[in-house]
């Protein structure tokens, strides 16, 4: 399972819901995701309360401590006046000191202890101490400095350092495609339901939150999945013939419609607008004249189709 260190600012990003301009918030909340299912280790170090500590707000400190406590902890280096005892953090020996100062050549070149944000620098070069002696994957974060020199990290100490949006990509590009197209297939019934709610009955604010967190999610878990189903479909509609698939026009026309209208499914804000986008031909000056039902009948029939390839994706992946 890979192991994942999260920064301070990760943290605080995603627990302080009070905080103005957070970063980064769905892709941790997407990461931490993982953790829950047992599909990755979500760690951060002991400096993560220790800064945490140090807020000047002791209101909202205090708030931080409480919710930090759900996440494993694991030890660094320790230091006088950071490090409690029994906390987890162990005592440096000369191989702690040579891998600190090299941290620090590396991030903080010109670093000296007269720096206004000097604990702070020295309490980012902890957090990768921690994570790289307990052999941990990757460390997350989103400060600016440590991310711009992840390739000497990486070159020099064998470090691995991403930004959440990078650290996310990774989980779902080595994810196990059984797990991430049954998420979807789940997401997109839970769409499905409420676009024909919308369309025949309910169409009140709160449905209208749901689709659009649900449609962000579709929108960003998608390229995840998209070219094995892509793949899956072009077998279901090819014939097998010398060795290789072979397509009738009528096909490949069909399979651009299906790509081009799920595509604009996907990316609709209005759900009462869907029935206009599934009932026209994306490619033809024709206009042609449906009813409201004839649409909506077209538009239950199209979501039906996707559900199909889905659940038959899904089937293949899964062996059946």
């Amino acid at each position: 399972m890979i192991k994942i260190t999260l920064d301070t600012n990760c943290v605080i990003n995603l627990l302080n819901f009070n905080a103005e301009t957070p970063t980064s918030v769905d892709e941790l909340s997407e990461i931490i995701k993982y953790g829950l299912d047992s599909n990755a280790n979500i760690a951060i170090t002991t400096r993560v309360e220790s800064e945490c500590e140090g807020d000047k707000n002791k209101e909202r400190s205090k708030e931080m401590i409480r919710k930090i406590q759900m996440l494993p902890v694991i030890g660094t280096v320790a230091r006088w006046n950071t490090s409690k005892w029994d906390g987890g953090d162990v005592w440096g020996g000369q191989e702690h000191e040579k891998l600190s100062d090299e941290l620090t050549k590396i991030i903080f070149p010109a670093l000296k202890k007269e720096d206004a944000h000097y604990k702070n620098k020295i309490n980012d070069i902890d957090h990768l101490v921690g994570h790289i002696i307990n052999k941990r994957d990757i460390f997350v974060t989103d400060d600016a400095q440590i991310l711009k020199k992840s390739e000497t990290l990486k070159a020099s100490l064998n470090l691995t350092v991403m930004s959440p949006k990078q650290a996310l990509e990774y989980l779902n590009s080595r994810g196990d495609k059984t797990i991430l197209v049954q998420d979807f297939y789940d997401k997109f019934l839970e769409q499905k339901k409420l676009i024909l709610k919308f369309l025949t009955s309910e169409k009140d604010l709160e449905l209208l939150d749901k689709y659009e967190e649900n449609r962000q999610w579709l929108i960003r878990k998608y390229p995840n999945i998209k070219d094995g189903l892509g793949d899956f479909k072009v077998q279901q509609m090819s014939v097998p013939m010398g060795g290789q698939r072979a397509f009738t026009q009528i096909d490949i026309v069909s399979l651009q419609f299906f790509n081009k209208k799920l595509n604009a499914l996907l990316v609709e804000r209005n759900p009462l607008n869907i029935p206009d986008i599934i009932s026209n031909n994306p490619d033809s000056y024709a206009v042609v004249y449906l009813s409201e039902e004839e649409k909506l009948g077209k538009t239950i029939s199209f979501l039906n189709k996707i559900e199909d390839l889905l659940l038959g994706y899904l089937g293949k992946l899964e062996g059946k």
